[in-house]
């Protein structure tokens, strides 16, 4: 395999986390925040614009991004109770 395949498969995974950290944290909190009362769409936008961003910084932080399977990572997560 050539430095352009792998690199190309690492952005890939590493867009793939990032897509999948934000989704969760986004979810999570809105779930949150919902329950708190705060249920608004401005709210709901920050929390995802936000959500981005943490995502962005995580993945970064990380020097090897591994695709992982969805039926066993919907598995492992459980929801935050508050």
């Amino acid at each position: 395999m050539n430095k352009k395949k792998r690199k190309a498969i690492k952005e890939a995974s590493k867009k793939a986390a990032v897509k999948e950290i934000t989704k969760t944290v986004a979810d999570q909190l809105t779930v949150i925040t919902s329950e708190l009362g705060q249920d608004s769409k401005k709210l709901k936008k920050e929390i995802e614009k936000r959500a981005a961003q943490l995502a962005k910084k995580l993945v970064k932080k990380l020097k090897s991004v591994k695709p992982i399977a969805k039926e066993a990572s919907a598995q492992e997560i459980a929801p935050v109770t508050v």
